[in-house]
């Protein structure tokens, strides 16, 4: 056969290896080993090893199933936070101050539930499922060390080239950049340049929120709430608002206590995302108006942290010649639908997908570069609006979880009746028939 007929396989870089670019690297390299598809991979990561930070991360019920679909299931089920007496609820929700007589005959008191199918099955550590998804990746494809800067076509008129911030390093050539460099993308706005568009509509910026982050040992949540009380909870309060969920097989309970900043009190001089240790009194006055449960929870945390809470606006595109923007990179979001990490697994089934095509790998040479250009405009078009709209809706349930909502604003019954339905269309989402709809796009 000629080259022509047989291709060499199409190489891809990804540049980054958190939690999108490892699920990322892995469900490319599964559609490598288990169903022979023409493709090459390498990951390149700017520090000496793979690592995430923070501690605890949900994934819902559609990311669990995007998560089986690209192969990382047993990953996620061997570090999974315990089901507890119902699989189905993700978070209860109770009142955490009192501001008013109203709220004080509520305060502490189960008042909704969000419910899903496996809804309390994906709370994990960030670290320890990382820790399985490097267990399955093939040491030979990461290259440490490689602090990815920006990119331009290559010379020969086909594919990308990758360079780097050490100049010692060798540029890379690659059909397609996978970029998850995360929010503060590098390569985000080398694409910005290079199509002229306005360097600050990509800048991350801060949210006006701020976290405090902790973990604390399950005997201490039950001293706080009890043996009976659920261990995934979201206490409710006036422009703040603390949730808790069970991680390492519910030995540790992960706590995060998230406090509205519109006037950057917080802030200090920091201009992107951040985080530092501070005086855990300044944590308990942030929290001052909470029942005593909910500060005897804090109070329980070692070390606290604070993280400044950044985002992307939507932006105006995530794609160029052989390029293309994922996770972090693309839709960085507020935590409060715990829906990021699940976008960013979404991310990476539906680009593996439509790259491994035989439409797109297996192509002529000649015709590899138009059909990788409308792989990666097919995937932009069915993932952005969903990811843009997650970026959107969750700064709104922040708003609801802290009474700020401009429709429901501290009418409990409208707060409960909106928590019952927002989750319904991220989680409910037809995860197979949009990919089958994508692949289709893609003999059109």
């Amino acid at each position: 056969m000629s080259t022509e007929e047989t291709p060499p396989p199409l190489r891809i870089a990804v540049v980054g290896g958190g939690i999108a670019g490892l699920t990322t690297a892995l469900a490319i390299h599964h559609q490598i080993t288990q169903h022979s598809s023409n493709l090459s991979l390498s990951v390149f990561e700017s520090a000496s090893k793979f690592g995430e930070i923070g501690a605890g991360v949900a994934f819902g019920p559609n990311a669990q199933r995007a998560l089986r679909l690209i192969g990382c299931g047993e990953a996620l089920d061997k570090v999974a936070g315990p089901v507890g007496k119902d699989s189905k609820v993700w978070f209860e929700y109770r009142i955490g101050d009192a501001q008013n007589e109203n709220e004080k005959e509520l305060e502490g008191k189960h008042f909704a539930t969000i419910s899903g199918v496996d809804a309390a099955r994906g709370n994990v550590h960030r670290a320890d499922f990382l820790d399985q998804l490097i267990q399955q990746l093939p040491s030979s494809i990461a290259h440490f060390k490689h602090r990815a800067t920006h990119y331009e076509p290559s010379a020969s008129g086909s594919g990308v080239t990758l360079h780097f911030y050490d100049p010692s390093l060798s540029p890379v050539e690659a059909d397609v950049v996978i970029c998850s460099d995360g929010i503060k993308s590098s390569l985000r706005a080398c694409m910005y340049g290079r199509k002229g568009l306005d360097l600050r509509g990509q800048k991350a910026f801060y949210s006006e929120w701020i976290a405090w982050r902790g973990l604390i040992k399950r005997s201490e949540f039950v001293e706080a709430f009890g043996e009976e009380a659920s261990d995934k909870m979201m206490h409710c309060g006036k422009g703040r608002h603390i949730l808790h969920f069970p991680v390492r097989n519910g030995e540790l309970i992960n706590i995060v206590g998230f406090v509205r900043d519109p006037e950057h009190a917080k802030l200090g001089d920091h201009t992107g995302p951040w985080s530092e240790a501070r005086p855990k009194e300044e944590m308990m006055e942030d929290f001052a108006q909470f029942n005593e449960p909910c500060k005897k929870l804090l109070r329980a945390i070692d070390s606290a942290s604070i993280w400044g809470i950044f985002k992307l606006s939507c932006i105006q595109t995530a794609v160029d010649d052989g390029v293309v923007l994922i996770g972090d990179a693309a839709h960085a979001t507020t935590p409060h639908q715990g829906s990021g990490a699940g976008a960013a697994v979404e991310d990476s089934l539906f680009l593996s997908r439509l790259l491994a095509s035989p439409l797109v790998s297996s192509v002529p040479l000649s015709s590899r570069p138009a059909a990788i250009q409308k792989a990666l405009r097919i995937y932009e078009s069915i993932r952005q609006p969903r990811s843009q709209r997650i970026q959107k809706t969750s700064d709104e349930a922040g708003m609801l979880y802290e009474l700020l909502d401009p429709v429901a604003g501290d009418d409990w019954e409208k707060i409960k009746e909106n928590l019952e339905a927002r989750m319904k269309w991220i989680w409910e989402v037809d995860t197979e028939g949009e990919l089958e709809k994508a692949l289709r796009m893609l003999e059109e």
